[in-house]
């Protein structure tokens, strides 16, 4: 069951274009914003998708072009024979010629594996297949990380998660790193705005069948790319437009039993004062209310939370910050959020059951917890990007309102690794017994097992 906002949401997106598509489906797209006229014959590349607000029914698809073309399509049907031909959206970014071409499709049916075909006026074409999820639960399998780069590791990563076979991924900032100083003030020569082409070429080989729901970090506050630096990133991803008011950089959804809400911490942060704050008490009445919605939902067993700064991190590089605990960890605490992934220290760590800033229950490596006792804190940050060795301290430090650091005793600390990792996450539907399950694993890039926890509700 779909809840009131969503459904009206979704009711007003669709509808645009419908047309027949093989096998008897109908899709309604989103508009043309814009085609400047050109000619090229390069392929299509950077290709990604992204769910959109009902993702059993709504899917964005997004690939580039190095400059501008003439009639980018998309070709869409249930089997390779097409049936639909849209036109994207295309739109331009700061300090590079490529161009980024979107398209929405909605009315889709849900668990259809779908062809698709990427061209444009004296192209080749480019052609993939994704698949939407499932009308009914059934067990499927994500991926969580943040802080990949482009490098060797990151790649590694992206053919790890091929061989696992994710459904989607859960990408929580830090991107590219186009922005290195990291702060929403960097000088030219600290900015490399060709690398995000670079890096969405990298992820294509999974981003182009399954879906990457990313979030913002602080290398994704690019000076020079509008007011909060964002502008570079919005003009390449499109996701679910539900968030916060103003904040396009947020939003949530549901897949299968598990409900998924996307945060901007560049907001909640002390440690940069760059963005922090422009959304303010509208992200957070916001939060809250998707909170107890999805709570309230019969359909929903697990919410997972996602932005970029860690709540809690023993890692010296960047440890916790004190602004994310005291904007949002009551609203954790309050609607019994089931797991937290965060980036920023490029590392793997993960807490014990945590109520009310302290550890409740312990949550060691291989045990099975009953999350409606406590939230599990997961820093998801060694993707790719250079890794942080000092973790696992007994006292590292919390950043608090002004930038201080304060030290702190670290007894939440259940398992941590410096290692290049992904996260990977098995979620089950309710059994016979009215117990679902979602089962951690973290995985080195060679594929080692790094860390094991089941939660269950």
């Amino acid at each position: 069951m779909t809840d009131a906002a969503e459904t009206s949401t979704s009711t007003t997106r669709r509808t645009l274009l419908k047309a027949g598509l093989a096998g008897g489906a109908g899709a309604a797209v989103s508009p043309v914003l814009w085609t400047q006229p050109g000619w090229s014959a390069v392929a299509p590349g950077g290709v990604h998708l992204s769910y959109g607000l009902v993702p059993k029914h709504d899917m964005n698809l997004s690939w580039s072009t190095p400059h501008s073309v003439r009639r980018p399509l998309l070709d869409l049907g249930t089997t390779s024979r097409y049936g639909t031909t849209v036109a994207a959206q295309s739109v331009s970014s700061q300090r590079v010629g490529t161009v980024y071409h979107h398209v929405g499709l909605h009315d889709l049916k849900p668990g259809t594996l779908y062809h698709y075909r990427l061209r444009h006026a004296g192209t080749t074409v480019r052609t993939g297949t994704f698949r939407t999820p499932p009308k009914v639960h059934k067990p499927f399998r994500f991926a969580a990380f943040g802080d990949m780069g482009v490098n060797d590791a990151a790649a590694k990563h992206v053919r790890l998660m091929n061989s696992q076979k994710p459904a989607f991924a859960f990408v929580v900032g830090d991107l590219c790193y186009a922005d290195s100083g990291g702060m929403g003030t960097s000088s030219s020569s600290q900015q490399d705005f060709g690398l995000w082409d670079r890096w969405l070429a990298q992820i294509q080989p999974s981003a182009h069948a399954i879906p990457w729901m990313t979030t913002v970090g602080n290398h994704e506050m690019e000076n020079g790319n509008g007011e909060l630096g964002y502008a570079g990133y919005l003009a390449r991803f499109r996701h679910p437009r539900n968030g916060a008011p103003g904040g396009r950089a947020t939003y949530s959804f549901v897949h299968g039993n598990v409900a998924f809400i996307a945060l901007d911490g560049n907001d909640a942060t002390y440690e940069y004062t760059r963005n922090h704050g422009y959304l303010g008490s509208a992200l957070d009445h916001w939060l809250a209310s998707r909170l107890a919605s999805f709570r309230k939902r019969q359909d929903i067993d697990f919410i997972v939370v996602g932005f970029h700064q860690c709540a809690y991190c023993t890692n010296v590089a960047h440890a916790s910050d004190g602004g994310v605990r005291d904007r949002w960890e009551s609203l954790f605490d309050r609607y019994s959020v089931d797991l937290v992934v965060n980036g920023h220290n490029h590392c793997y760590e993960r807490t014990h059951l945590m109520r009310g800033g302290r550890p409740v229950r312990e949550a060691r490596k291989g045990d099975t917890v009953d999350t409606k006792t406590g939230t599990i804190y997961l820093t998801a940050g060694g993707a790719g990007a250079s890794s942080y060795p000092e973790l696992g301290l007994p006292t590292s430090y919390v950043t608090v309102k002004g930038g201080l650091k304060i030290p702190e005793i670290t007894t939440w600390n259940a398992v941590g690794t410096a290692e290049h990792s992904i996260a990977f996450l098995d979620v089950s539907p309710r059994d016979k017994h009215g117990i679902a399950t979602m089962r951690l694993r973290a995985l080195s890039t060679d594929g080692k097992l790094l860390d094991s926890l089941t939660m269950r509700r």
